[in-house]
């Protein structure tokens, strides 16, 4: 209702009309990491009031997990190639280029989770979630194209898997993430995954 006034937790849309203090949050965690990065330094930086900040944001935890919407909200749903094949290589292209870009960021947000129950618990409620919007795009237009079952969409590990696999190659094994990699990953695993039907 109008007259109601919303909580701190549900007014992500400060964020996008101030990209600005977004970017500055997003800055500062890269910098100093989360335990470091306080409201004063944030504040500072972007020029803003302690006060306004406040005014949308409980704490700094919800701060963070606005800035980080807001870091992917520019994520767009992949391109319909028309074909099932064809959208995960998008699919996995874009989650290339997101881990090359912010593979820091990640990284401290990881380790940020693990110290801050608090900040965890939004990341896992807010932002992830919103990570899932382009595998899900892409699992109904297949369904839809009859290539695959209608009850793939409730694999719900799929949507971990690509992702997943995608950091492990980056990340923990140091190899690229190239073109030959995404075609093994979607030819060998993701197709099969998608496409077993259960009896």
């Amino acid at each position: 209702m109008r007259g109601e006034r919303r909580s701190g937790l549900e007014q992500a849309d400060p964020g996008e009309r101030n990209p600005e203090l977004m970017a500055t949050v997003i800055d500062l965690l890269r910098e100093v990491g989360y335990d470091r990065m306080t409201i004063d330094a944030v504040a500072a930086r972007a020029r803003v009031s302690k006060a306004t900040i406040y005014r949308h944001w409980p704490g700094k935890a919800e701060l963070v997990a606005a800035a980080l919407r807001h870091r992917h909200v520019a994520v767009q749903t992949p391109a319909d190639t028309g074909s099932l094949r064809g959208d995960l290589l998008e699919l996995l292209r874009t989650t290339v280029a997101i881990c090359t870009v912010d593979g820091d960021l990640m990284q401290a947000l990881t380790f940020a989770m693990r110290t801050s129950p608090e900040l965890a618990q939004l990341v896992r409620q807010q932002v992830l979630p919103a990570g899932q919007v382009g595998t899900v795009a892409v699992v109904v237009r297949a369904a839809a194209r009859g290539e695959i079952p209608a009850e793939a969409g409730e694999r719900h590990l799929f949507h971990d898997l690509a992702s997943a696999m995608v950091m492990s190659r980056i990340f923990a094994h140091g190899l690229p993430a190239d073109d030959a990699f995404l075609t093994q990953l979607v030819d060998q695993v993701l197709i099969p995954v998608l496409c077993h039907r259960s009896d």
